[in-house]
């Protein structure tokens, strides 16, 4: 349900933000993290953008089950949105 839910919202996230207009596309890239041990919560993301329109990042989820959903993805013009959901087994990345 989780994985579907990020995967919905990612999908979303890059069919409303696409330009509205020509195919001038600005280099961007950003990141963030929310580490919280008080209520064992971990996500991140980081994704970056160039001046042809393509994209690319992954965004991790600690799962309430121990595992660390990460999902890694591309958009382009060509292949659309393509993603790879990967998980690893009693991952805790809070430590360290």
């Amino acid at each position: 349900m989780i994985k579907q839910l990020f995967i919905v919202i990612s999908f979303l996230y890059f069919v409303y933000s696409a330009p509205q207009g020509g195919d001038q596309y600005e280099a961007y890239a950003y990141q963030y993290e929310v580490k919280d041990p008080e209520k064992q919560l971990f996500f991140d993301k980081n994704e970056s953008g160039d001046t042809s329109g393509k994209v690319s990042g992954q965004y991790s989820v600690w799962l309430p089950d121990g595992r660390l959903m990460t999902v890694k993805y591309t958009v382009d013009k060509e292949s659309g949105y393509v993603s790879d959901v990967g998980f690893q087994d009693n991952a805790n990345p809070l430590s360290g």
